[in-house]
């Protein structure tokens, strides 16, 4: 328990330096704009997704506990860190200049974000009846990515997978290693894209023809960000869709390659 304990303490340590960074910052700006919102928000999603780790360091080592009330404590405090950090990355994907954050780039385990992401996303494909399953190819190599705008990105797509699935249906969630990237792919069983919809695609403010199929919001800027986004940390999206048949939206994200020594 020592090595681990020294884990959740150092985790801690960085969520409190990263939140006395981000009200430093903050105090730094004179009024409060949307630019000022939306590195706000950037900041508070880097603290939370700290927070969000440290919780499920703590869940997996003092389960063998047994301790009920701990369990309950350590869930609570998850359910809500993980409603704050959906709450905040809605704010940074539909906040218009929130596409110029400060981006913190490093390491980063794709199919280890993915999954927390899924996990979240998968209590709102529960009240549809839909099943988010993952396929994750092999042993995959680190990215180099901005970790929260990463998670970001990824939780627009499984959002938007979710939001426009028919009940009963299935998301797949695919990562594998292709080229000098590490690739994910989110298919759905949704109503698909005509070609004059695919090629409106990624534009800001634009509403394509499919509607939520639950009566959830669309605000029409998630995709034009998430492309931004991905974009600004040297990956790229795309989607392969037809009308009546689901689609596929694929994000590569680079590999993380260790500098060179001279």
């Amino acid at each position: 328990m020592g090595e681990e304990r020294e884990r959740a303490v150092a985790s801690i340590a960085r969520a409190q330096l990263d939140l006395e960074e981000a009200l430093a910052e903050l105090d730094a700006m004179p009024a409060l704009d949307s630019r000022t919102v939306a590195l706000a928000a950037h900041m508070l999603n880097n603290y939370l997704t700290v927070t969000g780790g440290t919780v499920d360091l703590m869940q997996k080592h003092l389960a063998a506990y047994g301790d009920q009330q701990v369990t309950r404590w350590l869930e609570a405090l998850q359910h809500v860190t993980n409603l704050m950090q959906r709450t905040v990355s809605q704010l940074v994907m539909n906040v218009p200049d929130a596409t110029e954050p400060i981006l913190r780039f490093e390491r980063v385990e794709l199919p280890l974000l993915l999954q927390r992401v899924c996990q979240y996303y998968q209590q709102e494909a529960d009240k549809k009846g839909i099943r988010v399953d993952q396929d994750v190819s092999g042993n995959l190599p680190l990215v180099r990515a901005d970790r929260v705008i990463l998670a970001t990105v990824l939780g627009n797509l499984l959002s938007n997978a979710v939001k426009y699935s028919p009940p009963g249906t299935q998301i797949e969630v695919r990562v594998r290693e292709e080229n000098d990237w590490v690739r994910c792919d989110v298919q759905d069983q949704g109503p698909g894209l005509s070609r004059q919809d695919q090629a409106k695609l990624f534009q800001e403010g634009v509403r394509l023809t499919p509607r939520p199929t639950g009566g959830e919001p669309s605000m029409g800027y998630g995709l034009a960000v998430a492309k931004q986004l991905i974009e600004k940390m040297g990956g790229k999206i795309s989607c392969n869709s037809v009308a009546g048949q689901g689609s596929c939206f694929s994000i590569f994200v680079p590999q993380y390659a260790m500098p060179t020594e001279r």
